[in-house]
């Protein structure tokens, strides 16, 4: 198959990295040659605009990303939002509620202007760290600046359990939860996803003669996965991920990214 005729967009974690949070050198030099032979390449991550940033020049993102789990398409380029889906005006009571009900957990709100915490956990602050991503701690929602993207909920000190039980009752409308890790829980705009994101990206830029390939392992990543025209689950992926696939390639441990490029290479 022709890569001049591909979008291949891939979430990060636990897809492109390994277990370690690393991209192994042949899933990098998988994608150099996806990109040198003509392919669009580029992620759609949970990460913020400052997260994915350090990974720009490794991976030689020359496009727009998604963020924010399909919340915001970002181009590093111009340093330019190209589109979002904020949280309501609703998102806020709620989060009000959540945190009267679990004044223990963990909770971080991004922005445009940038990640905010009002009670950083042992698990997030060990992410914090080994990602070496700044963050501005505050002591009540007043002191967060600009619109809200999407909330994170790090649910390592409360009883996870209550916590779903929960935001599995009282989510209001114009709200989705989404469970993305152990120990994460997020809200979003009821219409955000990376499904939505990927389907707004072949419209804004005109793509729509292009092949769209897309891999990934969890929830967040379902919607971009059954919207593609190729779909990817890596071998560590949840049960629902492999099912809504085309095609299942190695686990992340071993160069899933390379295996999917390997694919469309074989492809007539």
């Amino acid at each position: 198959m022709e890569f001049s005729n591909i979008i291949f967009i891939s979430d990060m974690d636990e897809t492109l990295f390994d277990n370690q949070k690393n991209i192994s050198p042949i899933n990098r030099n998988a994608i150099l040659r996806f990109q040198e032979k003509g392919g669009l390449f580029t992620i759609a991550t949970g990460r913020s605009i400052t997260g994915f940033k350090p990974y720009v020049d490794v991976l030689n993102i020359v496009h727009p990303v998604i963020l924010y789990n399909g919340s915001c398409i970002y181009d590093y380029q111009t340093s330019k939002i190209i589109w979002k889906m904020e949280l309501p005006c609703a998102s806020k009571q709620y989060l009000h509620q959540i945190m009267t009900a679990f004044p223990a957990l963990g909770v971080q709100i991004m922005t445009e202007c940038g990640i905010y915490s009002l009670h950083p956990t042992p698990a997030y602050l060990q992410f914090m760290e080994r990602e070496h991503l700044p963050y501005i701690k505050v002591s009540n929602i007043q002191e967060i600046s600009g619109k809200w993207l999407k909330i994170e909920m790090t649910s390592d000190t409360v009883n996870q359990q209550e916590l779903d039980a929960f935001l599995n009752k009282s989510v209001p409308p114009g709200v989705r939860c989404l469970t993305t890790g152990a120990y994460s829980r997020e809200l979003m705009n009821a219409g955000a996803s990376k499904g939505s994101a990927v389907i707004a990206y072949k419209k804004i830029f005109q793509l729509d003669d292009k092949i769209l390939c897309c891999i990934g392992d969890h929830n967040n990543d379902y919607e971009m996965i059954q919207n593609a025209d190729i779909g990817f689950a890596v071998g560590n992926a949840l049960d629902k991920i492999i099912r809504s696939a085309d095609f299942v390639v190695r686990d992340n441990e071993h160069h899933a990214v390379a295996s999917a490029i390997t694919v469309l290479e074989d492809l007539e």
